[in-house]
């Protein structure tokens, strides 16, 4: 297992490592080549507007998910059973089917929440022509931003409250302090660091977002710089340089902020939990209650079922329009989409390349984080007369560190990376499904890596010890005791890879062409045509098929976990 587990790690390290150094060896290379690279003198307005939108969705998204954190960790202001999970519901739906349900709402002139609104205005004497809310705006690229980013947020800060020392909070309570005043002034603080953590996270993801720009900021005439990236290499003529020079100066920004989250952010500077057996008391909000769970059904609302229902009512129409036609609403365009063979043909392939590279992503993390789990449960054993502890804590870290690499790169850095490195020879992997395997399992790996060590650290070190006891081999005590265990962790970790994988379009957008298209790919292209009706029933596929995978994966999992723990 130390064998197999050491390659493993190399080989993630290098698919990290090597595109990221063909990047730098080709800026070098492509600033001594050639003076004037191309980059016009727009480049300003597109860095100001990245930072507009990245700056302000990342505090719009710490605040909607430091709030949605704090009322399901710390008071009785969320929904019982759903309260974990609601928050990042929205990480299940493809991020460009939640953007493009937000145009079919809030399209200045034919949105559907527009329509709406504008006539029950004019109910009351307020005529207007269009709006009143327009999506293709700065505000609105800011807002869609945010709601993308909450999930990222609400993860890491609800993390945070899990593990703080509820006496502190406690203590403010009993010498009279209601619960926002002891948010604020005992709360927040204690959590502090994690705030910072999780608002540069969500900078860094929002700087490698694509879907909301592309599909916003075109019409908006707002353009930041992954879309500018992507427009250098897909427009023609191509200006490969400048995108390998913007993408260049994307690392650097990147590394910075991971520079920064380091040194001035680092670990260990929040309160923790007091020991065992201490639990929070969530605080009773009385009549504010109802408030609380107005605002998390609110934003599962915005971020899920608003878009969906959009969604699927542009998909039935023949075509879109500011008044929907009941007696004309059918299922052709869903016919025409699966009957479509280019579209026919990228459904199938992203189907096939998100069930091999969750399936490749889970068995390698599984594979590592059990294997890092039977070193820390061996690590109280002497050997020659030497405590191994920090020799099995420094497997975790190396594990942690190596798979959670890829989290650092935006997948339009990845995108443009993995074209310099295995296009050209020896591997000549352009225009195949190869390329975007691995560009997939990449991006991928953290995720897969975090779902798989959250599963592995829920068991007991007893179980694994007891069978070792009773002289089982390592291999036979992961596979009857362990695995079992944490198969339904595993098993929630595929499904939001497959889902990520199915909807992705940034990566997709560099990496697929006619010969290895995929939906994320098509979906762009129908976008660009102004085929709304095909596109929003596309998406609505899209949605199916990963809701129906969420339900299969969870039922199975459930009662594989029931049959091992019987």
């Amino acid at each position: 297992m130390d064998t197999l587990s050491a390659v493993l790690l190399v080989l993630i390290a290098l698919l990290v490592i090597y595109p990221m150094a063909r990047t730098v060896i080709g800026l070098f290379s492509a600033t001594s080549d050639s003076g004037d690279l191309g980059i016009d003198s727009s480049l300003l307005s597109v860095l100001w507007n990245t930072l507009v939108v990245v700056g302000g969705g990342s505090i719009l998204a710490l605040v909607c998910g430091a709030t949605l954190a704090w009322i399901n960790e710390r008071t009785d202001g969320g929904f019982r059973g759903l309260g974990d999970f609601m928050p990042v519901a929205p990480l299940l739906l493809p991020a460009v089917t939640g953007v493009l349900g937000w145009v079919v709402l809030l399209d200045p002139r034919i949105g559907l929440l527009n329509v709406l609104i504008r006539t029950l205005l004019s109910y009351v004497g307020i005529d207007l022509a269009d709006g009143p809310i327009d999506i293709y705006s700065m505000g609105g690229m800011v807002a869609i931003t945010g709601l993308h980013l909450v999930p990222v947020v609400y993860l890491i800060v609800s993390a945070a409250l899990r593990n703080l020392d509820p006496a502190i909070e406690e203590a403010s309570r009993i010498n009279g302090a209601g619960p926002l005043r002891t948010a604020v002034r005992v709360t927040l603080p204690a959590v502090a660091p994690a705030l910072a953590g999780a608002w540069l996270l969500g900078i860094i993801n929002g700087i490698g977002l694509f879907s909301v720009p592309v599909i916003l900021g075109t019409n908006a005439r707002i353009e930041v710089l992954s879309v500018r990236i992507w427009r250098y290499l897909t427009d023609y003529p191509s200006n490969p340089d400048a995108a390998l020079v913007l993408a260049a100066g994307m690392l650097v920004v990147i590394l910075a902020l991971r520079t920064v989250q380091k040194y001035l952010v680092p670990s260990g500077r929040q309160a923790t939990i007091g020991g065992r057996g201490v639990r929070a008391t969530r605080m009773r909000l009385g009549p504010f209650r109802l408030l609380t769970r107005l605002l998390v059904a609110g934003y599962i609302a915005a971020a899920v079922v608003l878009p969906v229902l959009g969604l699927l009512l542009v998909s039935v129409e023949p075509f879109w329009s500011m008044k929907i036609r009941w007696g004309q609403l059918s299922l052709v365009n869903y016919q025409n989409v699966l009957g479509n063979t280019q579209t026919l043909r990228s459904l199938l392939t992203s189907l096939g390349l998100a069930a091999v590279c969750a399936t490749v992503a889970m068995l390698v993390a599984g594979f590592l984080m059990l294997y890092a789990h039977q070193r820390r449960g061996t690590g109280g054993r002497r050997r020659g007369g030497k405590r191994r502890d920090g020799q099995e804590s420094g497997h975790k870290r190396v594990i942690d560190f190596v798979t959670s690499l890829p989290a650092t790169i935006p997948h339009s850095l990845i995108g443009v990376s993995f074209i310099l490195a295995f296009s050209g020879k020896p591997f000549g992997l352009y225009g195949t499904v190869f390329i975007l395997l691995l560009a997939y399992l990449t991006m991928e790996m953290p995720y897969a890596a975090s779902a798989a060590g959250t599963a592995t650290s829920v068991v007991g070190n007893e179980l694994a010890e007891a069978s070792r006891i009773f002289g089982a081999s390592e291999r036979r005590t992961v596979g009857r005791i362990l695995l079992p265990l944490v198969l339904p962790g595993l098993a929630a970790g595929w499904v939001l890879v497959f889902i990520h994988i199915l909807g992705e379009v940034t990566a997709s957008s560099l990496l697929s062409g006619s010969s290895n298209p995929v939906v994320g790919r098509v979906l762009l292209d129908l976008w660009g045509q102004g085929n709304f009706p095909q596109m929003t029933a596309l998406a609505i596929v899209i949605w199916l098929i990963s809701s129906v995978f969420v339900l299969l994966m969870l039922r199975l999992s459930n009662r594989r976990f029931a049959r091992a723990t019987g």
